[in-house]
């Protein structure tokens, strides 16, 4: 008996044990047809990653011919509901991740050792394993953006090529910088990743190499925010040319591509000094806040379409910050009456995506916020300042009860403010505070990036290893 035959009557068998009646010819065939079948090369995959999967097709194969035999009356199988990856919550986290925490990138550069000296200044996780800094360290040829990946959590980290390209820095620190080069980073999955603010690049190999974009018809746009979720990759731009006047533009793509298309909403940009703007996406849904001073304008995703909203806080003469746990719960911190009568940071809930928002009745205990997160319903997380510093705050039912999870004291005379919050899953969140350093040319921005893998109680100090 030959080799293949025995290959043969082996699948036979196997799957005759499975179920009552015997699989058919051509599936038999085409399993033991597949030993005998050289892998496809594909650049960036290793032949035993190849072989690997070619191996595990052929149980998938096995096992669905089992379920195909033994399903009862001869109906049509069912296919179930894809898995996905919890959101990651935006402020902008952000983005939902779409790929399993086991998941690596396809055709990734090796990566190398951590420059030393890095500051974190933007952060971005796909799955709870695989995450990216964007940030920058001391370096002898000008631009030194850099950029570090991390496939087991953060625990260890590895520099991969960054565009070549001015870092910005982040907030505040990025509006206020001239000329081109990006300030933020996010991926939507092991290959597709962008760094942007106010410049847009793009990489579709994990960050082996990276390319400049150019939306078509937002040549001298600015993209002040980005998120990708549910497949598709959304900027929010400044279009300070446009017809009518400055504006808010919202411009997508789907992740592995480059072909952007704008929608035609326009979102007021404000007549304040420093205008902020907030995208956020929870699977296919999302939500744009624009503030400047006061929330004057936002825009929302319904059906892949961008609409006009009614957005949250807009007569509280007061900015807010705002977070979705999910396709219709969402969360927005808001300062009520700053610019009239202050009466702190208020939190507001939905329950309807955002069609309507009603007030805990219990304040938010910070001076200020700056960032938000909900890791699920009833789970918000407010970073912001207090008269001793900044911390993190959270409640664990809606709002109704506050405890201070992390506080950040002043040092050297600068308060370390949050740039960020965010969280990947249920349990582990992301957050970078930025402080002042003196240094013999003026006052550099020094971002830290913080961890907790244990739904925000504890929050440690990451240590990249450059």
């Amino acid at each position: 008996m030959s080799g293949d035959e025995r290959f043969d009557r082996e699948i036979r068998s196997a799957l005759h044990d499975l179920a009552p009646d015997a699989a058919p010819d051509r599936l038999v065939e085409r399993v033991a047809d597949i030993p005998s079948r050289a892998p496809a090369y594909a650049p960036g995959r290793s032949f035993m990653r190849s072989a690997t999967a070619l191996a595990a097709a052929a149980v998938i194969v096995v096992v669905a011919a089992a379920v195909i035999v033994t399903r009862p009356g001869g109906n049509t199988p069912i296919a179930g509901a894809p898995a996905t990856s919890p959101a990651l919550p935006t402020t902008p986290a952000s983005a939902p991740a779409t790929t399993p925490p086991s998941a690596a990138p396809s055709a990734a550069p090796a990566g190398g050792p951590v420059p030393a000296g890095f500051q974190a200044v933007s952060v971005t996780f796909a799955s709870s394993d695989l995450g990216w800094v964007l940030g920058t360290a001391p370096c002898s040829a000008p631009p030194c953006t850099s950029i570090l990946r991390t496939s087991d959590g953060g625990r260890t980290w590895t520099a991969i090529p960054a565009p070549r390209t001015p870092l910005l820095g982040a907030g505040l620190a990025a509006e206020a910088s001239p000329g081109s080069g990006v300030s933020g980073l996010r991926f939507a999955d092991p290959d597709d990743g962008w760094a942007f603010g106010p410049d847009l690049w793009a990489t579709h190999d994990g960050g082996a190499t990276w390319h400049q974009v150019t939306i078509p018809g937002m040549a001298s746009a600015a993209v002040v925010a980005l998120e990708a979720s549910g497949g598709s990759v959304h900027a929010a731009l400044y279009d300070m040319a446009g017809t009518g006047g400055p504006s808010v533009r919202v411009a997508s793509s789907s992740v592995s591509g480059d072909a952007w298309t704008t929608s035609p909403v326009k979102v007021e940009i404000g007549a304040g000094p420093v205008p902020v703007t907030q995208l956020v996406l929870a699977g296919t849904s999302g939500w744009l806040v624009q503030v400047d001073r006061t929330v004057v304008g936002g825009a929302r995703l319904v059906n892949g379409t961008w609409v006009a909203w009614t957005r949250p806080c807009a007569s509280v003469v007061g900015p807010a910050v705002l977070a979705a746990s999910g396709p219709t719960e969402l969360v927005a911190a808001c300062d009520v009456g700053l610019w009239s009568a202050p009466q702190g940071e208020h939190l507001y809930v939905s329950h309807d995506s955002g069609t309507t928002f009603t007030e805990t009745g219990t304040p938010v205990p910070l001076d200020q916020t700056a960032e938000i997160a909900s890791p699920g319903t009833g789970s918000v997380f407010v970073a912001g300042t207090t008269s001793q510093g900044s911390a993190i705050v959270a409640s664990f039912d809606g709002g109704q009860t506050w405890q201070t999870m992390l506080e950040v004291a002043q040092s050297g005379g600068q308060d370390a403010g949050f740039t960020y919050l965010g969280f990947t899953t249920s349990t582990q969140g992301v957050a970078i505070t930025e402080s002042g350093a003196g240094t013999s040319n003026g006052l550099q921005q020094v971002g830290t990036l913080l961890m907790t893998r244990d739904g925000g109680n504890t929050w440690t100090k990451v240590s990249f290893g450059g």
